[in-house]
């Protein structure tokens, strides 16, 4: 089914994330946002390897209206764009049994129904091996992109950061994503510590 968008929801109508890509066997997920920190329950007893990806850089620049934020109010929560080729981008792999591989899609696809698309990303074990793993996107072409915030630079951080230092959601406070996310990669992303400084600031003030 086509991607088709709710502008008053700020989702996909069909509630699914959209698709560019068939699905990597055996079926590995990169986790750079929330899944670094706080994976799925039932992801306990897979095999969870930290990795990294080149080429792709993690940016605070996708609005979120049904986890960190709301209609009319939205947060910021991560995607991860591949048009830089110097950049390497340090997340969580996932093993998904056969087993449970449909099943972690059809959630995953309503998760990510925010203007997520599937794509393929190789990822980069710290022992030198690699796969092929799906990744969520949320690509600049997607409506609840923002402009200008896929950058590391002063004023791009300064404007993400104002946006998540207050936001709420169904899933909690925006700041708590960033803080948790950026405290388990702390020394490996300096645009996240950067960010995570910012609205510590903000905050406080």
């Amino acid at each position: 089914m086509a991607a088709e968008w709710d502008a008053a929801a700020g989702v996909y109508k069909n509630a699914r994330a959209a698709s560019s890509c068939e699905v990597p066997n055996p079926l590995w997920i990169f986790g750079y946002g929330s899944l670094v920190w706080r994976p799925e329950e039932r992801w306990s007893d897979y095999d969870a390897r930290p990795c990294a990806v080149r080429g792709w850089r993690r940016y605070f620049a996708q609005l979120s209206t049904d986890h960190r934020g709301v209609p009319g109010a939205p947060g910021l929560v991560c995607t991860l764009l591949e048009d830089a080729p110097e950049a390497t981008t340090r997340g969580v792999a996932y093993r998904v049994p056969d087993a449970d591989a449909d099943a972690v899609l059809d959630d995953l696809d309503f998760r990510e129904k925010g203007g997520y698309t599937r794509k393929i990303a190789r990822v980069v074990f710290d022992d030198g091996e690699a796969v092929d793993a799906l990744v969520y996107s949320a690509t600049r072409d997607n409506p609840n992109f923002v402009q200008g915030l896929d950058s590391d630079d002063a004023a791009a951080v300064d404007k993400a950061a104002r946006i998540i230092a207050t936001a709420v959601g169904p899933s909690g406070d925006n700041a708590a994503y960033l803080l948790n996310l950026a405290d388990a990669l702390e020394g490996t992303d300096p645009y996240l510590a950067a960010l995570k400084a910012r609205v510590v600031e903000l905050q406080a003030s």
